[in-house]
């Protein structure tokens, strides 16, 4: 499969892409191929060899921004048409994105992306019909698990049941266990991705003192006054820090 040759609307979005952002000269040159509808393996080869690139993983995290800015751009008539969606299947698959990566590089964007979103779809305390099939767009776009879209959204579901929202009117009945008071054993383990993305804002240092060793993950709010197990609510404190906040709330 291939882009589309007379697809007006890529044009123009890659014609924006071109004239606002300030991408490398040869992401630029890329968003240049398809802004000609000239985006080829081929073509692409070529442009690696201009620019002196071995591999297309070498420039991974740079082609997830230049997605990432056409996603943008997808997303400001809150409508995802079945040939955007293909689109960026498609620019995936030439820039060989794979499950994982938008969430392992760019989780804050992402985060921003879909934040952005989900106000807008919950404001009303009601999914419906139509924008269930969005959120399973927005699923696909950034090729996220369930358990991963969940935790983007869990902020504004939480928000809706404490305004009297009925759980089933939030396209998550599925996934009800999200909303469990976590005190069990299950609800206590931090997924490995979880801790990664911990670890890296907190730069393996306690938040507290910057102590670099015997650290823990610990959580914001305690499970049992409804905390959560997303890295939004976990933070690295040495054992000292943690005896000491022990001591304080006890």
């Amino acid at each position: 499969m291939t882009l589309s040759k007379d697809d007006l609307e890529l044009h123009k979005a890659f014609g924006v892409i071109l004239s606002i952002e300030n991408f490398s000269d040869y992401i630029l040159a890329i968003a240049q191929l398809i802004y000609n509808n000239d985006l080829s393996r081929e073509n692409l080869e070529k442009t690696f060899s201009e620019h002196k690139i071995r591999r297309i993983e070498d420039i991974k995290e740079e082609l997830l921004d230049l997605l990432i800015v056409y996603i943008n751009l997808i997303l400001n008539d809150h409508v995802i048409s079945e040939k955007e969606k293909c689109n960026v299947g498609l620019l995936k698959m030439y820039f060989k994105i794979k499950e994982g990566d938008f969430y392992n590089n760019r989780y804050y964007e992402i985060e921003d992306i879909l934040h952005r979103q989900f106000e807008r779809l919950y404001f009303d305390n009601s999914i419906n019909k139509e924008e269930t099939l969005h959120n399973v767009c927005l699923q696909d776009l950034f090729d996220l698990s369930y358990d991963q879209f969940d935790e983007f959204k869990e902020k504004e579901v939480r928000k809706a049941l404490e305004q009297g929202a009925d759980i089933t009117d939030l396209d998550t009945a599925k996934y009800p266990q999200m909303f469990k008071t976590l005190n069990d054993d299950e609800g206590r383990s931090i997924s490995q991705q979880v801790k990664n993305l911990v670890w890296n804002r907190n730069n393996g240092k306690c938040v507290e003192c910057n102590r670099n060793e015997k650290l823990a993950f610990d959580y914001i709010i305690p499970l049992s006054k409804g905390g959560s197990n997303t890295y939004r609510n976990i933070q690295l404190l040495c054992e000292p820090c943690i005896n000491r906040k022990t001591n304080k709330t006890r």
